[in-house]
């Protein structure tokens, strides 16, 4: 009886390993893709002090991550058969040229901390606004006390920057327009079909192809007068990092935790970029940005439905 009963605890906690490093290696890929997003923004940032243009990085971004992920993209091609071309157009216009330059644009007005706490807080209730215009879909109570907190913390973060002489709210309001194009990627990502490869393959290529002109005729590059270490630490953060590691570390993030536990650690994005733009960029974190960062982030898990799933969690369990 005895050896009976060990058998099955050593059965149980067999059975039990394998869901406990799966779960940790979520953990540590949900991570693993807020840094890089984090670190993105910065890289981003940074580059508003050099020669380098937001087409220059675009150029980066899509070029770069379409020559990586060029494999994929051969087996699917440009237009996926599962997926029909308005929703196509919707993933690059979201996720893709027209996302980028704006964020890029924005960053290049706007401090860090701002792109950080604006753009990933907005898209949940981005989300749910076209999902109420399109498919009759309703905020619940938890949501509209997310919206409310959402828009509590950018109105902090904007206000002051009205008098502002730099015009760092032009910036704001560019990541508030980047929250809504993320919030149509979303959308589209979900009628699509795709995987998460195929979508990134197919969008960094329409994105690439689109640049080439508009980057050749603007005549407005900086690629000849930066410095190698800038166009080096851009490469690795704009085509390497963000474009392809990233993609891959949040989708197996998505396939260890669930879609709601994995988009709640994109609420730690906020900090991270704030912090790493005061140590790395020498920016300033006033107490009214630093209560900002806390309305957005607690207004980001309710509106993305993460307080009231892990609310149920606890009711199951007691």
């Amino acid at each position: 009886m005895a050896v009976h009963t060990e058998g099955a605890v050593d059965a149980n906690a067999a059975a039990r390993t394998p869901v406990r490093d799966g779960r940790l290696l979520g953990i540590l890929a949900a991570l693993t893709a807020i840094s890089i997003w984090a670190g993105w923004q910065i890289a981003t940032r940074h580059s508003a002090s050099t020669s380098l243009t937001p087409f220059d990085l675009a150029f980066l971004r899509y070029g770069v991550a379409s020559l990586l992920l060029a494999p994929v993209l051969l087996r699917n091609g440009l237009l996926p058969r599962k997926a029909n071309p308005w929703t196509i157009a919707a993933m690059v216009a979201g996720a893709g040229l027209p996302f980028g330059l704006v964020a890029m644009a924005g960053a290049r007005l706007a401090p860090v901390a701002h792109m950080g706490a604006i753009m990933p807080t907005t898209v949940p209730m981005f989300v749910m606004l076209l999902g109420a215009l399109w498919f009759g879909e309703r905020a619940t109570r938890v949501h509209l006390v997310g919206f409310a907190l959402i828009l509590a913390g950018v109105a902090a973060i904007i206000g002051p920057s009205l008098g502002d002489a730099a015009g760092s709210w032009r910036g704001d309001l560019l990541f508030v327009c980047g929250g809504a194009l993320w919030a149509v990627y979303t959308f589209g990502i979900r009628q699509s079909g795709l995987t998460g490869w195929q979508a990134a393959a197919v969008l960094n290529a329409w994105s690439f192809l689109l640049l080439l002109p508009i980057w050749y005729l603007s005549g407005d590059s900086g690629f000849l007068t930066a410095p190698w270490q800038e166009l080096a630490m851009q490469v690795l953060w704009q085509g390497v990092l963000s474009g392809v590691v990233g993609i891959a570390a949040y989708s197996l993030a998505v396939r260890r935790l669930g879609v709601t536990v994995a988009a709640a650690f994109s609420a730690l994005v906020p900090a991270m970029s704030s912090f790493g733009g005061m140590l790395l960029l020498g920016e300033r974190l006033t107490p009214l940005a630093i209560g900002a960062l806390v309305l957005v982030t607690a207004g980001f898990l309710f509106a993305s439905g993460a307080v009231g799933a892990l609310a149920g969690v606890g009711r199951r369990r007691g």
